[in-house]
């Protein structure tokens, strides 16, 4: 599941797309306005994920309608693509998403981890 990622994905004001890094459990990745950091963990071909959404550019719009936010996600893994379903913790607010490999990482990033 390590690898560089695209996601598309729609949430409760529309569709939006960006890039996301999964190594060692971390998660990292963003948008033209947004960035995102959390954590994941695997069990086969599924994942849960905690992810933090925050705007890094005024003006950006975001499809959950929030400039901060936490998200819980669901995903399962076929092939080169994980489709994942979201949500904002105690709130209706939900997304969801497709994410498509791009590539793996360089070993050198896997020896050292993410610092």
């Amino acid at each position: 599941m390590e690898g560089f990622w695209t996601i598309q994905f729609t949430g409760v004001q529309g569709m939006a797309a960006g890039v996301i890094v999964l190594i060692g459990g971390q998660v990292f990745g963003g948008d033209n306005g947004f960035v995102y950091t959390g954590t994941y963990t695997q069990d086969g071909n599924t994942m849960t994920a905690q992810v933090h959404v925050k705007q890094h550019a005024a003006g950006i719009a975001n499809v959950m309608g929030r400039s901060e936010f936490d998200l819980k996600l669901n995903g399962t893994l076929t092939g080169n693509k994980i489709t994942v379903a979201g949500q904002i913790p105690s709130t209706p607010l939900t997304l969801t998403g497709i994410l498509t490999k791009q590539g793996n990482l360089p070993a050198r990033a896997l020896e050292k981890g993410v610092n």
